[in-house]
């Protein structure tokens, strides 16, 4: 991955744990966000031609309610929405802080956005473009969102939704330490006038992982996989095979498959041993 060099005359440059936030006073300029290799930036009109073709991917418009079919003054539209020129535009910003996702060459690969309820919780939203994807683009994107939130606008919490089977969402926010609860919230969203079942995650200040670590501490040995841990929860809730399989959207044999790897893994001779041994490890929490 090509990393992003630092700019003669940028302005000052804030630690975020191993990220670096490129800051401006409240309501001041909108902050550029930089962990070395991806870059968020608000949206420029520049963003126009790859927004509207980046949003016309299925998978966009299966999970998100963006307009379908997307056009190009459909993203001409949105990006004026959220232009920062003016000072009415810096204050929508800071009510509803949304980035343009980028890495070396500033081109726009997908955005990250944060709505606080202007009592210590926000719900976060992200898509990343057909092209930006499989180079853990969206969850470096999402981590520094995030740790941007709580150390910037002092937010306690951040809640993540997503359609149950919209798996690429549900593996980036696991990566980045959401802690998905282990039954889905029934008919809770609504795409396109259909509701559907929906998975819940929240995120504490301290629950943010470090680039480059898994969601949880593992002790030396086999690591399990972002699948795996998912089914280990369960298995931690005393859920069924059954059940397991229609929470995570997956079928009963491939959830046989994580349970037989989790046990060798963890070199454990039963379901309840590799319970209290995942306890001890760290690898799970309490229900």
């Amino acid at each position: 991955m090509t990393r992003l060099p630092i700019v003669e005359g940028s302005p000052p440059i804030v630690r975020l744990g191993c990220e670096t936030a490129v800051m401006a006073a409240v309501h001041k300029r909108p902050p550029v966000l930089s962990d070395g290799i991806v870059l968020l930036r608000p949206p420029q009109p520049q963003d126009a031609a790859d927004v509207a073709r980046g949003c016309q991917d299925r998978e966009i418009a299966r999970w998100t309610t963006v307009p379908s079919p997307y056009s190009l003054d459909h993203a001409t539209d949105w990006l004026t929405q959220h232009e920062t020129d003016t000072p009415d535009g810096v204050d929508r910003w800071w009510a509803k802080p949304v980035w343009a996702i980028t890495m070396g060459d500033d081109r726009w690969l997908g955005t990250v956005d944060l709505r606080p309820d202007g009592e210590g919780a926000a719900s976060v939203g992200y898509l990343v473009a057909p092209w930006a994807r499989g180079k853990g683009v969206a969850t470096r994107a999402l981590r520094l969102g995030c740790r941007w939130g709580f150390t910037a606008l002092g937010l306690q919490v951040i809640q993540w939704r997503a359609g149950v089977g919209n798996d690429a969402s549900r593996t980036v926010a696991t990566r980045v330490g959401f802690h998905v609860a282990a039954e889905p919230q029934r008919q809770a969203i609504a795409v396109r006038g259909a509701r559907m079942d929906c998975w819940f995650g929240d995120l504490l200040p301290d629950e943010v992982t470090e680039a480059g670590t898994g969601r949880r501490r593992q002790r030396s040995g086999p690591k399990l996989t972002a699948r795996e841990l998912e089914v280990l929860d369960q298995m931690a809730a005393g859920h069924s095979n059954r059940v397991i399989a229609t929470t995570l959207g997956i079928s009963e044999n491939t959830v046989k498959n994580h349970v037989r790897r989790i046990l060798e893994k963890l070199q454990a001779g039963s379901r309840m041993e590799a319970v209290v041994l995942s306890f001890r490890q760290g690898l799970t929490r309490l229900p």
